[in-house]
């Protein structure tokens, strides 16, 4: 066969493991985020050059006998240059960081190799004589019916088990160095294991217990850091707890010295009033009166308003952040209000990242009206209507450039500063579907995010 028919025939073969690939990310990840047409295009032209990548050096590697190298060297070698050329591409579509990447696409690797294996209980038989039709016929029938039987079932496991959930999880934990170097030694630790257990495999085939014994490893390792995750999660939401029912102690002594005032002073505010009455004034009472209770609901009843709309916040990590916050901000003195028109109980956004945000907008708006006795800060989260929204506004004193705000290295603080708007900036860019806002308005400085939930 010449070149060129090699690499045709390699192209459909690799096209169809690429389909695979494809579909086992999106049970993993989700839905490829849209962003623009450049993004599209940019992942339709690094799925082509994977594509023709993979079937250019496959069919060199099978020209020049490299394929053919002892212990399968050029079969390792080809997996490399097949892993590297998926954690690109998949960096390129989800724009998730490259050690996420490296695993997700050995992970894909491993689960391909199990369809490979569940294919080959229906055909156990491994060398063809392609001049014979009989074997043609029968090599055929495993290449473009039974192979793909066997990765469509793969898929369908991974989409019954729920693996986004755990795969999830592991994510949020984020990829420890030891994992990242193990399945980075997947193809050669195949090798290895391979020869221990079969003697035969060291110039040709393979085990198919290999595959599915990784398969069993990663899983665990996916198991147990969702376990160590979910026990980390229980840790911060009883230190958040322990925090909120500090911050209600707090307040609930702070009502008690107001409450105490107000009934130290009762007597002497009933006996002006008595006064007025005696006198018929009925202005000047309802105008004492009306003082009174403005005295009364700014000292106390704002701190009601404020726990009351901590209790609408039912994400912890979210929660934990405003708590922290609003310690802060009571020692420094800054006045602040807060907003939750509704309960807020999910969002699409995973919570480190919405934290971290929200966290770079809050200590902008502090950092700005620190120091300022008329400074104000103002947040608003809004869960209706298929959106959810988050709003930090706050009194500006600064001249700004409006379109540089968030542009790296901008800042009306000085030099080497500006780095948190821009990192912001490229948090909400991982995700569909979000739209930041910011705008200038009556002398405050709006910041939104808006996030499509549906």
């Amino acid at each position: 066969m010449t070149f060129f028919e090699v690499f045709c025939a390699n192209t459909l073969s690799v096209g169809m493991t690429t389909i695979f690939y494809v579909a086992a990310a999106i049970q993993l990840f989700g839905e490829i985020p849209y962003k623009n047409r450049k993004h599209c295009r940019d992942i339709f032209n690094s799925l082509l050059l994977y594509l023709f990548a993979c079937a250019f050096f496959g069919t060199i590697f099978y020209k020049t006998g490299l394929f053919a190298w002892p212990h399968n060297g050029g079969e390792i070698i080809y997996a490399y240059i097949s892993i590297s050329g998926m954690m690109l591409f998949l960096r390129v579509m989800y724009q998730k960081p490259y050690g996420v990447c490296l695993v997700t696409s050995v992970f894909i690797m491993i689960l391909h190799d199990v369809g490979w294996n569940l294919a080959d209980v229906f055909s156990p038989k491994k060398v063809y004589d392609l001049s014979i039709l009989s074997d043609r016929m029968e090599y055929m029938f495993l290449e473009w019916v039974v192979i793909p039987l066997g990765l469509l079932l793969v898929i369908l496991l991974l989409y019954k088990t729920n693996a986004r959930e755990l795969f999830g999880q592991w994510e949020e934990q984020k990829p420890k160095l030891a994992v990242l170097v193990f399945l980075g030694f997947y193809p050669i630790l195949t090798q290895i294991i391979q020869e221990a257990v079969d003697y035969s495999a060291r110039d040709i085939g393979y085990n198919p217990a290999t595959a599915m014994f990784f398969l069993m490893v990663v899983y665990m390792i996916f198991i147990y850091t969702g376990r160590e995750g979910i026990q980390q999660k229980r840790i911060e939401d009883q230190n958040v707890s322990l925090r909120q029912q500090g911050a209600y102690i707090e307040n609930l002594e702070g009502l008690q010295r107001e409450v105490r005032r107000f009934r130290h002073d009762f007597k002497n505010m009933m006996s002006g009033m008595y006064l007025q009455a005696e006198e018929g004034n009925i202005e000047a009472i309802q105008s004492y009166i009306h003082e009174m209770t403005e005295d009364f609901d700014l000292q106390v009843g704002s701190q009601i308003r404020l726990m009351n709309q901590l209790a609408n916040i039912r994400v912890t990590e979210v929660k934990g952040l405003f708590l922290e916050k609003m310690k802060t901000m009571q020692e420094e003195d800054i006045h602040w209000e807060l907003e939750v028109l509704k309960p807020f109980e999910k969002t699409r956004i995973r919570s480190t990242d919405l934290c971290r945000c929200l966290g770079i907008l809050l200590d902008n708006a502090m950092e700005e009206v620190q120091g300022r006795k008329d400074g104000r800060i103002h947040i608003m989260i809004s869960s209706q209507n298929g959106y959810t929204t988050f709003r930090v506004k706050n009194t500006l004193y600064t001249s700004l450039d409006f379109h540089k705000v968030g542009t790296p290295g901008y800042s009306t603080k000085g030099k080497d500063r500006g780095i948190g708007l821009d990192n912001y900036k490229k948090i909400l860019g991982r995700y569909e579907k979000t739209l930041p806002l910011t705008t200038i308005q009556d002398g405050y400085f709006i910041q939104e995010i808006k996030i499509q939930e549906a």
